[in-house]
C-alpha cells in the first residue's frame, strides 16, 4: 500500500503533466499545426465545436481522426489566431478545465476580435478522448458579420 505522501506525489505529477499536454494541444490548435494536435487525441476521440452555427458552420460533435481533421482545417480556412492567452486551468483527476483568450482574425470579413473560450477536456491514459470548444458566440458573430 501506498502512502499518503506517495499517493500526494503522483497526483501532482499527473495534474503536472495533464497541465503541460493541455497547453502544448491549444497551442497547436492556435497555431493551426493539425498533424501536430491530432498526436494529442486518442483513436476514438470526439471533438464538440462551438454553440452556434450562425458563427461556425462546422458546429457539432466530430468522431475520429478524419472528422476531427476536417473540422479544424475547415476553422483554419475561415479564422486566423494572432495570439492567445489561457487566463485559467482546473485539472480535476483526467478532466481539465480552461479559460482562454484568442485574438481572431475572420479571413473572409478582415475582422479582428479577441474571442474567449471555455475548453473542456477529458483524458484517457494521458491522451485526449474527449474535446469540447466553447467560443464566447456573440464574440465570434461579431467578426462574421
Amino acid at each position: 500500500m501506498q502512502s499518503l505522501e506517495t499517493l500526494g506525489l503522483l497526483a501532482a505529477i499527473d495534474r503536472d503533466l495533464l497541465e503541460q499536454r493541455t497547453i502544448r494541444l491549444l497551442e497547436r490548435l492556435a497555431d493551426h499545426d493539425i498533424e501536430q494536435a491530432m498526436t494529442y487525441f486518442t483513436p476514438n476521440a470526439t471533438v464538440v465545436l462551438g454553440r452556434d452555427r450562425r458563427a461556425m458552420p462546422y458546429f457539432g460533435s466530430h468522431e475520429g481522426p478524419e472528422a476531427i481533421r476536417r473540422a479544424f482545417r475547415s476553422i483554419e480556412i475561415e479564422y486566423d489566431v494572432l495570439w492567445q492567452d489561457i487566463r485559467d486551468m482546473i485539472v480535476d483527476r483526467d478532466r481539465v478545465v480552461t479559460r482562454r483568450t484568442c485574438r481572431m482574425r475572420h479571413r473572409g470579413t478582415g475582422k479582428v476580435l479577441n474571442v474567449d473560450f471555455c475548453d473542456w477536456i477529458q483524458f484517457q491514459d494521458g491522451l485526449v478522448s474527449e474535446l469540447s470548444l466553447a467560443p464566447e458566440t456573440l464574440q465570434l458573430a461579431e467578426l462574421v458579420d
